[in-house]
C-alpha cells in the first residue's frame, strides 16, 4: 500500500512494507555478540558442579556456579581436564564398585566423585564426605553398607537439562561452520573469532565427559556407619591416599590443616557467604590421624573429609595419565591461537599480547 503525506508543503511518499532482511556485510556488534553468545551458553550449560553443602541455599549454588563460569572462560583446558579426570574415575569405579551394588553404573561413580554418598559415624555424629577409592575401602572392610540407587534416582535429583546443553551445541555448531567457510572461500577471521574457536572444542570434550554426570544436585546420599575409629581413619588414610612422606619441599594444596598451605588455591576452598569466610576443616581432624598424615600428600585428601562438600579442583586420584592429559589440553586450546599468528593490530602492544 502507498499513501501520500503532505505536511507544511512538504510531500513525502509511505510505503508499507512486509519482511526486511538484514544487510549484507559484517558488522563490529554482530561479531561481538555472537561470539560471547557461544561462550556464555557454553560455559554456563557445560558447568557440573559438585554437591554442595547442605546449608547452601539457591543463592549460595549460583554465586559457585558464577566463580567457576569466570574460571571456565579464562582457562577452558582446565576445566576440561577436571572432566576428563572425573571421567575416568567413575568409569574405573564400576568392575569394583559392582561387587557391593550389582547395579553400579557411570553415574553412581559421577554420583560418587561429586560427593552424593556422606558417611555418618552414629557413635560420634561426625560426618565425612568420602568417595570412591574410601566408600570401596569402608565397604570392603565391612565398616558401611552401600545403598542400593537406580540411575532414575540420581537422574530425579540432577537438574540436567538437554534442551539446553543441545541448543548451546547447535549454536557452537553453526558458528564453526561459518567459520569454516570464511576459512574455505579465503575470507579473514577476527582474532576474536579465532579466540572462540579453541573455546568450543574444549567444551565440546568436556560436554562428552560430563554427559552422565548429575547437574546442580543439592541433597546427598546418608550412609550410616556404627562406628568408625580413629585407628580405622588411620588405615583408610593409608590404603586410599598418599600417605607417604615427602620432603620438607613439600606443601599441601590447601590451607585447611596446615599453616603453610599454599593460598593460591583459593577457588578449592568452601566460603561461608555470609562472613566470606573460609570453612576450614583443621579443627577436626583427630591429632593422630593429623600426626601420621602430616608432611605428607595425604594432608588435602584427609582434610576433605571432614569439609562439608567435595572441592572442585581436589581429584579422587592423580597419576600420569591426568598429567599427559593436562598437558595436551593446554596445548590444544592455546596452540590454536597461533592461527591468528600473521593478523593485524593496531598497535605493536597489542601485537606483543
Amino acid at each position: 500500500m502507498v499513501r501520500t503525506i503532505s505536511y507544511e508543503n512538504i510531500t513525502f511518499t509511505e510505503h508499507s512494507v512486509g519482511f526486511v532482511h538484514e544487510p549484507n556485510g559484517r558488522g563490529t556488534l554482530g561479531i561481538v555478540w555472537t561470539c560471547l553468545t557461544v561462550i556464555v551458553l557454553n560455559t554456563w550449560t557445560v558447568l557440573h558442579v559438585n554437591v554442595p553443602p547442605s546449608h547452601w541455599r539457591s543463592w549460595h549454588m549460583y554465586l559457585h556456579k558464577l566463580k567457576w563460569a569466570s574460571v571456565t572462560v579464562l582457562i577452558p583446558e582446565g576445566i576440561l581436564a577436571i572432566a576428563f579426570t572425573q571421567w575416568r574415575h567413575a568409569r574405573n569405579t564400576i568392575p569394583k564398585m559392582r561387587r557391593f551394588v550389582p547395579a553400579w553404573t557411570l553415574h553412581h561413580g559421577f554420583y560418587a566423585e561429586m560427593g552424593g554418598f556422606k558417611v555418618v559415624d552414629e557413635t560420634t555424629g561426625q560426618q565425612y564426605t568420602f568417595r570412591t577409592p574410601q566408600l570401596h575401602w569402608l565397604a570392603q572392610s565391612g565398616l558401611i553398607s552401600l545403598p542400593e540407587i537406580t540411575n532414575k534416582d540420581i537422574r530425579d535429583k540432577s537438574k540436567a537439562s538437554r534442551l539446553a546443553k543441545t541448543l548451546a551445541c547447535l549454536q557452537s555448531a553453526q558458528f564453526l561452520v561459518s567459520s569454516l567457510a570464511r576459512v574455505v572461500q579465503n575470507l579473514p577471521l577476527t582474532t576474536l573469532e579465532i579466540g572462540t574457536l579453541p573455546f568450543i572444542g574444549c567444551t565440546w570434550l568436556t560436554y562428552y565427559f560430563w554427559w552422565a554426570k548429575a547437574v546442580d544436585m543439592e541433597t546427598s546420599t546418608i550412609i550410616y556407619a556404627p562406628s568408625i575409629s580413629k585407628d580405622d581413619l588411620r588405615r583408610l588414610a593409608e590404603a586410599t591416599c598418599f600417605a607417604r612422606k615427602s620432603g620438607s619441599w613439600y606443601r599441601p594444596a590447601v590451607k585447611e590443616i596446615h599453616s603453610r598451605g599454599w593460598d593460591f588455591y583459593w577457588f578449592e576452598k568452601s566460603t561461608d557467604m555470609k562472613t566470606l569466610s573460609i570453612e576450614r576443616g583443621n579443627k577436626l581432624v583427630p591429632s593422630e590421624l593429623y600426626d601420621f598424615v602430616k608432611h605428607s600428600e595425604a594432608e588435602t585428601r584427609v582434610a576433605s573429609w571432614y569439609l562439608p562438600s567435595v572441592s572442585e579442583f581436589l581429584a579422587s586420584e592423580w597419576d600420569n595419565v591426568n598429567d599427559t592429559v593436562l598437558v595436551l589440553a593446554g596445548w590444544f586450546f592455546n596452540g590454536l591461537h597461533l592461527a591468528a599468528w600473521n593478523s593485524q593490530f593496531p598497535t605493536q602492544v597489542e601485537s606483543l599480547l
